[in-house]
């Protein structure tokens, strides 16, 4: 309201007093909300004519796609088509479009950006604790002792979640591992910075496991009760001598004798990362690696602990967790489990679903490119801005027999597309989002309220 008059413009933004932002808001959260009434909004579906994108009404340009989608997928089969889900867009849009992907187009071929930011943090943290996620909530990283902070400039990328690390040291007397080749803000309030050489994560990580059990500074109870094949790793890391990892990463050893110290003999140790481990060639082994530290230290599974990965967007967690991914349905239950299937088969009231996982979206772009994609539909994401190899990336766009983008501006991937759908931006609509630490924002669905921490 403006002068007791409803208005649709955004006047002010405050933070919801809710867990764990508190009325906390980033300065994007709060002031970058021009976006939502500017001019070059989509009002429209589109469907391109003669080579030109020209507005239609909702009928026609639903009509058209789904009258392409089914000639597509009537001459080349349903895993000629793919489809790109989003993690800007709520829990429920996320859902309904992997359920259409599966069910009414038949295809796993349903992926979204997470594939190019944390893919490897849903593989490396299954694989270790068996959920892809923060392992502890945001709050607890207040009442850690001791924080690990590595691959992630948290100041400026998640600037509330910051503010509790930054109140844990200055506050409670917790003590800041920073683990990074740049001289970041966190630096200021660390006891030990780290400045590793870019890409020698996994040594440096493994060089302090190396420190830690010559010392013989391990948790032995908690390895004998909780975890598997601890010998392994010791036989592993044997090789990862101090003067080697300093030679490797340029390391001193005693800073790293140092870190690992505090580490492990502290009762809450908290490890904090981002895509800086990540987005890597060897991203899943990083994640591993640094749930090894937790494991062998005991600093998993009680208050102010854990392994907690800062997502990239504002419902990455959420993307994943309702399936938007081509090998597993919500929930993370894999396609090629037949007991799964069937679940969601009854559920969805299809007569059958794909048992073959469907392709990432590294792997779209290719088979696009290679005229094996026929039909893209690209909801919420921005392939050519996110995606590596942008010319490439042009190139398979361009090749696809029919493309749909839905969107709230008319990016530069819906400037190449046959249709294109409008969409409402967060403040606009209802719906539920995945922070970090797996908390569901907004559950009640009061309009606009809903954002991921951070």
């Amino acid at each position: 309201m403006v002068d007791g008059k409803p208005t649709d413009t955004v006047v002010q933004v405050t933070g919801a007093e809710a867990i764990p932002n508190n009325g906390r808001t980033c300065v994007k959260g709060r002031f970058g909300l021009d976006f939502a009434n500017r001019p070059d909004r989509l009002r429209q579906p589109m469907i391109r004519k003669d080579d030109q994108l020209v507005e239609v009404a909702w009928p026609e340009a639903l009509a058209y796609a789904a009258r392409r989608l089914q000639e597509i997928s009537s001459a080349h089969g349903p895993d000629a088509i793919a489809g790109l889900a989003s993690a800007r867009c709520t829990n429920e849009e996320n859902y309904l479009f992997q359920k259409f992907m599966r069910s009414v187009i038949g295809t796993n071929n349903v992926d979204h950006c997470a594939r190019l930011c944390h893919a490897s943090t849903v593989a490396g943290l299954a694989i270790s604790f068996g959920s892809g996620a923060m392992t502890n909530s945001i709050a607890e990283l207040e009442s850690a002792q001791v924080i690990l902070v590595t691959g992630s400039n948290t100041t400026e990328a998640h600037p509330v979640i910051a503010t509790f690390i930054k109140r844990a040291v200055e506050a409670n007397g917790a003590k800041l591992i920073v683990v990074d080749p740049r001289n970041i803000d966190l630096v200021r309030h660390a006891a030990v910075w780290l400045r590793q050489k870019n890409g020698t994560d996994i040594a440096w990580i493994n060089g302090m496991v190396h420190v830690i059990l010559a010392n013989g500074w391990e948790n032995k109870a908690f390895i004998e009760k909780h975890c598997e094949n601890f010998e392994a790793l010791r036989a592993s890391v044997q090789s990862f001598t101090p003067a080697l990892v300093e030679e490797l990463c340029g390391i001193a050893p005693a800073d790293r004798a140092e870190a690992a110290r505090l580490f492990a003999q502290t009762d809450r140790g908290s490890i904090v990362y981002s895509m800086g481990i990540t987005q890597h060639a060897h991203g899943t082994d990083n994640v591993k690696a640094l749930a090894n530290l937790a494991m062998v230290t005991g600093n998993i599974g009680r208050e102010g602990t854990g392994v907690n990965p800062l997502r990239g967007q504002n419902n990455v967690q959420g993307a994943c967790d309702m399936g938007a991914l081509p090998n597993v349905y919500a929930g993370y239950q894999k396609v090629d489990d037949a007991a799964a299937r069937e679940k969601f088969a009854q559920a969805w009231g299809a007569s059958q679903l794909s048992s073959k996982p469907g392709l990432t979206v590294v792997e779209v772009m290719h088979a696009a490119h290679a005229g094996q994609i026929k039909g893209l539909y690209i909801m919420g994401e921005n392939p050519m801005v996110s995606d590596p190899n942008l010319n490439h990336v042009r190139e398979a766009l361009e090749h696809v027999d029919f493309l749909m983008v839905q969107d709230i501006f008319l990016t530069a991937t819906a400037q190449l597309a046959d249709v294109v759908l409008p969409a409402c931006s967060f403040l606009e609509k209802d719906g539920t989002y995945v922070n970090g630490s797996s908390r569901i924002a907004n559950p009640e669905g009061h309009r606009g309220t809903g954002r991921g921490a951070g």
